[in-house]
């Protein structure tokens, strides 16, 4: 537990000291987030504002894991640093990249997007079969799927490894679609990854996989260096998420997810993106066949916004609903651990 606190204590307190230098330097070569112009006609006045704030979190929680991770192995050699803690961080940072590719080009082309989706998706999916093919060599992989509730699981065979690129793909996408209002998509993952951070040790604890410290470590120093940003990124926002913080964040929890065999689980836990998404194709579907919409506006964030809600208010009640949806998960999931 130690080198989980000093992992998360490194990350978190060298986002909240770093961000403001980020936020700085953009604003000193005029670097800022492009608005929609489709989107809610508030937002218009957040025309400017520093972005790639993502990138802070994936640097301090890179070195937040490292240096926890080598200082338990310095203290414990005898237990090697697993391949599946550097597995998951190889992903988060290539997800990240991609997600800083964006953001670099929507400053570059001065518009609110970057990549098009086509060749995001595209990328992603490149980084999933990466991913399925590190695990297959260096993992010992395990593609039954556990059933929440009823101890039962599924063998999926080949199956397996097309699950894993959809899920990745879904939630980095479910992840990318919630980052519409100030310092939602960082409070909301933040909750996500803290159940994922009690998984991850729980199955530790109890022997289940040998590397869940390792993955409890990630997950709490990403954890902490999203708290960290949220400092500058909460409402109003000094800096941007940007596509750098939400692909990475979606690409790490679907990872954690899937290592730590908890796949189901996951739609529990990240509930919250579900809705989002689930919104998002309501709208589309019901617009395509009757020519008229379920929602003022997708994702439902905006629905709300359009209502008149104080966009503190939404980022506020989203965080509780997304605690509540972990806590939940987290539920389900200890509850075989009880006699």
């Amino acid at each position: 537990m130690s080198y989980i606190i000093v992992a998360a204590t490194i990350a978190g307190i060298l986002s909240i000291i770093a961000a403001p230098f980020w936020v700085k330097f953009q604003r000193s070569r005029k670097i800022g987030q492009k608005i929609r112009v489709d989107g809610p006609q508030t937002h218009m006045v957040k025309t400017g504002t520093p972005t790639m704030g993502g990138f802070i979190i994936l640097i301090t929680a890179t070195i937040g894991y490292l240096v926890a991770i080598f200082a338990h192995y310095l203290k414990h050699p005898e237990e090697p640093i697993s391949f599946e803690g550097i597995l998951a961080l190889i992903v988060f940072i290539l997800c990240g990249l991609v997600g800083l590719a964006d953001d670099y080009l929507s400053i570059k082309k001065d518009r609110s997007l970057g990549l098009t989706a086509r060749y995001k998706l595209l990328f992603q999916l490149l980084i999933s079969i990466f991913f399925i093919f590190l695990l297959i060599v260096f993992c010992d992989v395990d593609t039954k799927l556990e059933i929440p509730l009823i101890n039962r699981s599924i063998e999926l065979g080949f199956g397996y490894y097309i699950l894993i690129p959809i899920m990745i793909l879904s939630a980095t996408n479910a992840v990318n679609l919630t980052d519409g209002l100030d310092g939602l998509v960082a409070g909301t993952t933040a909750a996500v990854l803290a159940v994922f951070t009690l998984i991850a040790y729980v199955l530790w604890n109890t022997n289940t996989y040998q590397y869940g410290l390792d993955l409890a470590v990630l997950s709490a120093a990403i954890m902490a260096a999203s708290i960290g940003l949220l400092w500058w990124n909460a409402a109003p926002a000094d800096i941007f998420l940007g596509d750098t913080g939400s692909l990475s964040l979606g690409a790490i929890i679907a990872t954690l997810a899937i290592l730590l065999k908890v796949e189901f689980y996951l739609i529990i836990i990240g509930g919250l993106f579900v809705i989002e998404t689930v919104s998002v194709i309501i709208q589309v579907l019901y617009f395509k066949f009757t020519k008229k919409r379920v929602f003022l506006m997708a994702p439902i964030h905006h629905h709300f916004e359009l209502l008149g809600w104080p966009e503190i208010k939404i980022i506020i009640r989203f965080w509780l609903i997304s605690l509540i949806f972990a806590l939940i998960g987290y539920l389900l999931f200890y509850i075989k651990f009880i006699d």
